[in-house]
């Protein structure tokens, strides 16, 4: 087998990974983990659930406990462990509404680096059948990994690596996805040549609850169930000492009592936050990113949480959200509404980055920036960093003062449970915002992008946020990224964007079509690909897809079938394209566009 024949296969297969959720992505290296000291029983339990040899020995844990909880950067922690001891087969960490359609070609892509000789057997296996990808994760799992580690395991006995890690499983949003891969797994960890031991991490969803405690999982799986840890002495620690490195830095350091704060104060934080980890990081990112005096501060800030908390019994929920509202309440000068739309729009911009990773790997402006987020948005620039400027205890902001060098460029929100808060109109109050009004939003804004971009046909785009649109509708509206939860037909749709309704419908797919042409080919290659981010589908938007995503999509096919006559003439003409560029087309596409 060639050289060339090869790469062009593990070129293909890295294509189809999910680049940002194993640990050799860019996130991980920046990532929250264990405070030192802390969580140290529940990382020595899993680590020696990993080195138990023998057949009798469960292969498959899982590790459950509510939002909050630290069950992420436990999962670091091991992965960390396993690395040192050269026994880490590889990782998965969902993001939040993710889909688990990349999930196998990115182990298979990590076993390529870790097991000898299964780079080759994985090309020998699959290189006459570069559809796979197209295929189940039934296929995929069986092509991509079974067999590749049953072809080289006839020659050698099976020693390492033997530890997958996955992560997060509960923000697949898809619920059949989440139980497909929770039996592949299973099925990873019993087979008799190799062995995997493999630690899930989930909250514990009705679904995945119940996948676990039916046969033949039941039997199977040792559970680590994350509440009936103590964390409360791992919580004051990280209280204690966060606090004394506060006391040292802080420009009134001097005058701050040894004592502050008191034993009584710690042990009522230790309450409030009821294991939950995320309460603790962001009452100290809070208390260190305010210049103000401690000891009042502090005070304020537990006096407003214990009033939001109406019950006398500490409910986790209850106490995150108090601790929340009080952040998000601390600037009164900021316009709320504003700061729902950025709010809002943090998220939406990470669905469209995370499914297309070379957003923040080779088109890194493309990414949630302060810049994009004004721009895209209609904003004066600079209004993104003014309006989180005292959110810095929940939202990462580049470039501010208080973050250390080498940090993200893109914002975003510290913790998923800020996104959970913000979707429930009962916790977030007046920054509710509807996903279909933020979607609505994107759309309008994507529309009036592209128009303007229209008008000048360059290639890159100067204004990101023309690329940015022509991504968002492209990969926003597939049938895996609609969340089933919509329902927005084209009446409500019409009262949340007024008169601009008619500016979206009356949309030329030509325009589209023409930035693919122009410079969505530099982006993806492969027609296929762009045709799979653009499958009309029934069900909310309809009205929309009907008047321009159904001919985009037609327009799709139409570059597929052309793509040699594309190659062809591409090379003469895209280097350098202007506005004559659509009188130049080949006869075969001119029709089209």
């Amino acid at each position: 087998m060639s050289v060339d024949h090869i790469d062009k296969f593990l070129e293909l297969l890295l294509k189809h990974t999910t680049k940002g959720a194993t640990h050799e992505s860019a996130t991980f290296s920046y990532a929250p983990r264990c405070h030192p000291g802390t969580r140290k029983i529940v990382i020595m339990d899993l680590t020696q659930f990993i080195m138990r040899k023998g057949p009798s020995c469960r292969k498959l844990a899982w590790l459950v406990g509510p939002a909050g909880g630290g069950k992420t950067c436990i999962q670091r922690s091991v992965v960390e462990i396993c690395l040192t001891a050269k026994i880490l087969g590889g990782s998965y960490f969902f993001a939040q509404d993710s889909n688990a359609d990349g999930f196998i070609a990115t182990l298979a892509h990590q076993l390529c680096g870790a097991i000898p000789l299964f780079q080759e057997a994985v090309v020998l296996k699959n290189s006459n059948d570069l559809s796979i990808f197209d295929k189940s994760l039934d296929i995929q799992f069986q092509r991509l990994i079974i067999d590749p580690l049953e072809e080289i395991c006839k020659a050698q006995q099976w020693v390492q690596p033997r530890v997958i890690v996955v992560d997060g499983l509960d923000e697949c949003r898809d619920p059949n996805q989440r139980l497909h891969v929770i039996r592949l797994l299973q099925t990873l960890s019993q087979h008799p040549v190799f062995p995997f031991h493999i630690i899930v991490a989930s909250r514990p969803n009705f679904d995945i609850l119940t996948a676990f405690a039916e046969a033949p999982l039941v039997s199977l799986t040792k559970p680590f169930l994350l509440h009936g840890y103590d964390a409360d002495d791992d919580m004051l620690t990280y209280f204690v000492t966060e606090f004394a490195r506060i006391r040292r830095t802080h420009p009134a350091r001097c005058s701050i009592p040894e004592g502050w704060p008191t034993r009584e104060v710690l042990e009522l934080l230790v309450k409030m936050g009821s294991g939950q980890f995320i309460f603790a990081a962001t009452i100290v990112k809070y208390i260190e990113h305010r210049k103000e005096h401690l000891d009042i501060l502090l005070d304020s800030v537990l006096k407003s949480i214990s009033a939001r908390v109406e019950s006398s019994n500490i409910d986790p929920i209850a106490e995150l959200d108090a601790l929340y509202t009080t952040i998000l309440q601390s600037d009164s000068d900021v316009d709320r509404s504003t700061l729902r739309r950025i709010l809002h729009a943090i998220p939406e911009f990470w669905r469209v980055v995370e499914t297309s990773s070379f957003l923040t790997e080779s088109n890194p402006d493309l990414g949630p920036t302060p810049h994009m987020l004004d721009t895209f948005l209609g904003l004066k620039d600079g209004t993104t960093p003014i309006v989180l400027s005292q959110l810095y205890a929940l939202i990462h902001v580049p470039n501010n003062p208080l973050e250390s060098q080498g940090e993200s460029q893109h914002i975003c929100f510290y913790h998923k449970s800020m996104e959970d808060y913000l979707k429930t109109p009962e916790r977030s109050g007046d920054l509710y915002q509807s996903e279909g009004d933020t979607v609505a939003e994107f759309v309008v804004n994507s529309v009036k992008h592209l128009q303007h971009w229209s008008t000048t046909l360059e290639r890159p785009p100067a204004d990101k946020a023309a690329t940015f649109s022509a991504l968002y509708l492209c990969v926003r509206f597939t049938r895996d990224q609609t969340p089933s939860m919509y329902d927005m037909p084209s009446s409500q749709l019409e009262h949340v964007t007024g008169t601009k309704l008619a500016e979206i419908l009356n949309f030329n797919p030509a325009i589209l079509l023409g930035w693919i042409f122009l410079y969505g080919r530099h982006l993806w290659p492969n027609p296929n690909v762009m045709l799979d981010h653009c499958k009309p589908q029934d069900g909310a938007f309809y009205g929309l897809r009907h008047h321009w995503l159904d001919p985009i999509a037609k327009g799709l096919k139409i570059l597929h079938n052309c793509v040699s006559c594309l190659s062809t003439w591409g090379t003469q003409h895209i280097a350098n394209p202007d506005r004559s560029n659509a009188r130049n087309l080949p006869v075969s596409l001119s029709g089209a566009v």
